[in-house]
């Protein structure tokens, strides 16, 4: 099981280039891929998205590609003439004017706007460069699903201990329930001699109503659907890839559960049994937010 925060980088380099991948996950009901790499590179986006989304299937990912030239590049200057020309004649009457000291030195001149221009040969993406993106964009992912599944691990740990009390919670349930008829009896023989007084009691019609409301209150099958929805959550945390989406459901379904058996209960122990293990579903499904 993994988490859906999570944090990559690898870097390589070829002959060309040097590459650098960054991604940094968190909590996203969907997959929301946030590429961030220079427009030279956008050929090789679809590539990347394929080989993230292969690994990666809930969370907001941002993806950052770092990309430094490592073989000297060709470069070239051009100068402009023609606003050295001026420049040296504006100083020149500056000059004369005794206004300035001296004529323009090599080091005005580099300052002067406009006068040189350097380029840099432009090296195109190729196939290669491409490849050792993605290899690096492979470990990168590598070290992410690693961090995930760490952190996976860690909220399994946390949820099974909250499972293990809704468990707990569902076997005092199951032990309470046994004693629900004699007191719905014994509750119902005591309202009606308050009502009737000193008049006899139908023993017939008592124990009717009686079977009445044990039918009613009856929870053995709330208690079998929950133990049965908390052995199927702890085995969805033990699969491999993502769970989060059926974990949440699994969650939702306990707590429906929970919901109907406390709608049921005439026990003040069970009816706290009940609250006990909401609260404790309440804290996984918060929990289970954070899971791919």
């Amino acid at each position: 099981m993994r988490s859906m925060t999570g944090y990559g980088e690898a870097s390589g380099e070829n002959a060309r280039h040097g590459v650098t991948v960054s991604l940094r996950a968190v909590n996203h009901r969907f997959l929301d891929l946030q590429l961030r790499l220079a427009e030279d590179l956008r050929g090789s986006e679809a590539a990347l998205r394929d080989l993230i989304s292969r690994e990666v299937t809930r969370g907001r990912l941002e993806v950052r590609v770092e990309v430094r030239s490592v073989a000297e590049r060709k470069a070239s200057v051009q100068v402009h003439m023609g606003v050295i020309r001026e420049a040296h004649a504006a100083i020149h009457e500056l000059f004369e004017a005794g206004l300035v000291e001296r004529g323009l030195s090599a080091g005005d001149l580099l300052r002067l706007p406009e006068a040189f221009r350097v380029d840099l040969e432009r090296e195109e993406w190729s196939e290669a460069d491409e490849e050792l993106l993605l290899t690096v964009a492979r470990e990168a992912v590598a070290q992410l699903v690693a961090s995930r599944e760490t952190e996976g691990a860690s909220l399994a740990v946390a949820m099974e201990e909250k499972l293990q009390g809704i468990q707990e919670a569902v076997d005092r349930l199951d032990a309470l329930r046994g004693s629900v008829r004699e007191e719905i009896a014994a509750s119902l023989r005591r309202r009606l001699a308050e009502l009737l007084g000193a008049q006899p009691l139908d023993e017939a019609r008592l124990a009717q109503e009686v079977a009445l409301l044990v039918d009613r209150s009856d929870v053995s099958e709330e208690i079998d659907r929950l133990r049965s929805h908390l052995e199927h959550f702890r085995g969805v945390t033990r699969e491999p890839g993502a769970a989060g989406k059926r974990l949440d459901f699994l969650t939702q379904e306990i707590f429906r559960e929970l919901n109907t058996l406390g709608a049921k209960c005439r026990n003040a122990e069970m009816t706290r049994a009940v609250l006990d293990a909401k609260v404790l579903c309440e804290q996984i499904r918060e929990q289970v937010q954070n899971v791919e």
